[in-house]
């Protein structure tokens, strides 16, 4: 399948779930912004944005990030109307802050419609997972949205929810151009954290002198630039509104997507094993490998959404990723692609 059919049939699916729970006009919060160097909760942030505007004709009146969410002051901002929570791949108790968000709206606000935003969904201790199903048992009005198999078979096991399978809220975006041309034969972004699959990646190493990076690093200085260029809104306003807010986080949030299409666009072909690579690459239409997390959420996502996309394919180590180069440019050579 062509990259653009792919994505306009995944967008219209994210839209038709959102638009499904909230219609237009409706005022609405959207709670745990990704305040940190992950490009890809960058793009779910954005393609969230994008979603719930165009169903609603609003941008949300109260936003926050885990650390400095206020149940007093998005009651001030918002005193009736839905609270959506952030989609991404961090439901479970792998990334305890963004859970402990999670539980205490779904404790605090029994009184709104709560809308989850596609996740996958892992946990690795049972007794976390009774905690949250208990929560989500006592609220009257939670709807989740997850973008995995694997997630959807576990939600319908363990929780009492209505429940949907969802495209990645990154297809909120649409296609995107590449913003430059590439420098090398081969760009290798390869995670650094707790999800890593343990390989040896001397094959990786040895392939040449291509770029191999993460995506979590960014300059020093970053965050404070940005607070420095919103210093003149609230001088202006004398105030710090919501709405001054959303523009420093949506900045924020369009910077480090940038910093993440460049480094992906500097590679004709990606070799990866992040999620949002994979999907940053499809909007972009960047032919790429895609290898698997410890728990198997990219494969999986894969198989639910993107396998019929003709610019990818998986591999389970790095030796079987590196031949699949080949095989990528012999089906582009079939496809008349350069």
């Amino acid at each position: 399948m062509k990259h653009v059919q792919l994505i306009h049939r995944d967008r219209e699916a994210l839209k038709r779930a959102v638009s499904s729970l909230i219609g237009l006009g409706t005022d609405y919060a959207l709670l745990d912004f990704p305040d940190y160097t992950n490009v890809g909760d960058s793009a779910i942030w954005l393609g969230s944005i994008a979603i719930v505007k165009e169903v609603t004709g609003r941008l949300p009146r109260y936003v926050s990030t885990y650390s400095d969410f206020d149940a007093s002051a998005l009651r001030a901002s918002l005193p009736e109307g839905p609270i959506f929570l952030l989609g991404g791949g961090n439901f479970g108790d792998i990334y305890v802050p963004h859970q402990d968000l999670r539980i205490k709206v779904l404790r605090g606000f029994r009184d709104r419609r709560i809308i989850h935003l596609p996740q996958s969904i892992m946990f690795r201790d049972e007794s976390n997972a009774r905690e949250t199903a208990e929560a989500i048992a006592r609220h009257p009005d939670f709807h989740l949205f997850v973008r995995d198999n694997a997630s959807l078979r576990f939600v319908q096991q363990n929780f009492k929810c209505p429940t949907t399978l969802v495209p990645d809220a990154a297809f909120g975006l649409g296609p995107l151009e590449r913003p430059r041309a590439p420098k090398y034969p081969v760009m290798m972004l390869l995670r650094e954290d707790l999800e890593r699959v343990a390989y040896d990646g001397s094959l990786l190493e040895a392939f040449g002198d291509v770029p191999r990076m993460d995506w979590i690093r960014e300059h020093r200085g970053f965050h404070t630039l940005h607070r420095l260029k919103a210093r003149p809104v609230s001088l202006l306003t004398r105030r710090w509104t919501s709405s001054d807010r959303l523009v420093v986080l949506n900045t924020l949030a369009k910077t480090r997507l940038k910093r993440g299409l460049s480094l992906l666009a500097q590679g004709d072909r990606v070799i990866t094993d992040r999620l949002h690579a994979h999907i940053m690459c499809t909007l972009m239409n960047i032919e790429h490998v895609a290898m698997d997390n410890d728990y198997g959420k990219i494969h999986g996502y894969i198989d639910a959404w993107t396998s019929s996309y003709d610019g990818v394919v998986k591999a389970n180590n790095p030796r079987q990723a590196i031949s699949m180069l080949d095989f990528l440019k012999n089906r582009a050579a079939q496809m008349g692609k350069p």
